[in-house]
């Protein structure tokens, strides 16, 4: 499968360990962005990813580039002065909580234009995925977004649309209002139960959430991610499974390792066999420190078949 994907990426800052930042004597770096990690986690499980972006010139762009290409994902990104975004991220352990800082303020990604890169990928993709907090972005950055997901719908690649965060939107009826333009070009939506509930006001038993999200905007597959489970629709039939127990070492790529995984299965088997490798994924990618994919095709399959119906 070729898989492509459109959105920002910063640098991500952590203290070693447990450490806090205030008084950390050394940050770890690393890459993250919610597009560029479900196409490392894509890429795991077969799919060949091609990540678009606007980075900034300079060692910083450049180390964002050459992470992501040492995943083995192809990086088609405009060059520009602006700055590279940069996250600070404190993990924490029971009680106290992980903490984040966004310094996302002028960043490179919010000036993107397709005009400006090679979309031919796009044309001759398999399937395309982009996330509404990438179309929450500036409005270059939107509507770059919405102009990727038609460009790959009119092509014929099955369009996906990962609804997982509403943490760092200003504006709900704004984020709804978007949304709603770009869902008629959309085939997959993959969503969180907390994120459905803030933009579509739906709440509820998962296999009534997902048929009425499908039945609504036309979706051929909706896949609901919630804390302790998952749910699956497609063609009228619902696949609910529980998710693993992990002992995590670092949560924040979960989200988008099940979506990337669940694109990656969706292509090769059905809406069920996907939910599984996508909750196996999910739970292998807290167990390594960082947001970025290190596990292997072999892993996701064997830790799938504990994945049980709930």
């Amino acid at each position: 499968m070729q898989l492509v994907t459109l959105g920002g990426a910063a640098l991500r800052l952590t203290p070693p360990g447990r450490e806090r930042l205030e008084t950390a004597q050394r940050l770890d770096v690393s890459v993250t962005g919610p597009e560029a990690n479900a196409a490392v986690a894509a890429g795991r499980l077969g799919a060949t990813p091609t990540w678009f972006s606007r980075l900034a010139t300079g060692p910083l762009g450049r180390r964002v580039a050459a992470e992501l290409r040492a995943h083995d994902v192809e990086v088609v990104a405009e060059r520009t002065d602006d700055r590279q975004g940069v996250e600070f991220f404190e993990r924490g352990t029971t009680p106290r909580a992980d903490a984040r800082i966004t310094d996302s303020e002028g960043e490179s990604v919010a000036g993107l234009s397709l005009e400006n890169l090679l979309t031919r990928p796009i044309a001759t993709a398999d399937a395309a995925y982009v996330t509404a907090t990438t179309l929450q972005g500036a409005r270059p950055l939107a509507e770059s977004t919405a102009g990727f997901i038609q460009t790959a719908h009119e092509n014929g690649a099955t369009t996906a649309l990962g609804l997982l965060e509403t943490d760092e939107w200003d504006d709900v009826e704004t984020a709804r209002d978007r949304l709603e333009r770009v869902l008629p070009a959309v085939d997959v939506l993959v969503a969180s139960g907390a994120a459905v509930e803030a933009v579509f006001d739906r709440s509820g038993e998962p296999s009534q959430v997902t048929h009425a999200l499908a039945s609504e905007h036309g979706l051929d597959v909706v896949a609901l991610h919630r804390p302790h489970d998952a749910t699956a629709w497609q063609d009228s039939t619902v696949s609910e499974l529980g998710a693993l127990d992990v002992d995590a070492v670092d949560t924040t790529g979960g989200r988008d390792a099940f979506a990337g995984a669940f694109l990656a299965g969706l292509a090769e088997g059905t809406a069920k066999s996907a939910l599984r490798s996508a909750l196996a994924a999910q739970a292998l990618v807290q167990t390594t420190a960082g947001p970025l994919a290190a596990f292997t095709a072999e892993e996701v399959a064997e830790v799938a078949e504990d994945v049980e119906p709930t």
